[in-house]
């Protein structure tokens, strides 16, 4: 996946999860995560391979944490269980 795809597809699903949380479309929700944070942030911490941990950023009124093994949460309740974060490794060709 693209390193571009993937921030993107990060933010979607941050956006995506607020929106749950205040009952909204997505299109309803007037904010940008750009208003809270630099998303670079959460570029750099999801191609964190390997270590562990946990960031926690305020938006909107809630607090919104994502962990090193792929869980998002808002306001304490756990909303995403599968963000893809970590560039997958390469496949090695095998042979005999």
């Amino acid at each position: 996946m693209a390193v571009q795809h993937r921030q993107d597809r990060l933010l979607v699903d941050v956006i995506e999860a607020l929106a749950e949380a205040d009952r909204l479309d997505l299109d309803e929700v007037e904010y940008t995560l750009y208003d809270y944070i630099n998303p670079e942030i959460l570029m750099l911490l999801a191609n964190d391979a390997g270590n562990t941990w946990e960031f926690t950023f305020a938006v909107a009124n809630h607090e919104v944490t994502i962990t090193s093994d792929g869980r998002l949460f808002v306001d304490g309740v756990l909303c995403r269980t599968d963000l893809t974060l970590q560039q997958p490794s390469p496949t090695r060709a095998r042979s005999y």
